[in-house]
């Protein structure tokens, strides 16, 4: 979320906190690139005034309780 939302705000911590949560650094490297690579094409989408298909507009809320369900 942070990469999303402030990214101006990353520093080390932030990856050293995935390294000790057990990331290895080609996983984090890869995860940075999918969130960056999905902000970018959300902002183009966005640009270019395109409309969301309905199961992408789910709150987040609602979005969560059904990923946890499927556990």
């Amino acid at each position: 979320m942070k990469l999303t939302i402030h990214p101006q705000e990353m520093c080390s911590e932030d990856v050293e906190h995935l390294q000790q949560a057990g990331f290895t650094d080609q996983q984090i490297t890869v995860a940075a690139q999918v969130i960056g690579y999905f902000n970018y094409i959300n902002r183009i989408a966005d640009g270019l005034g395109v409309d969301l298909e309905e199961r992408m507009t789910t709150p987040v809320e609602q979005w969560l309780e059904r990923k946890a369900n499927f556990r």
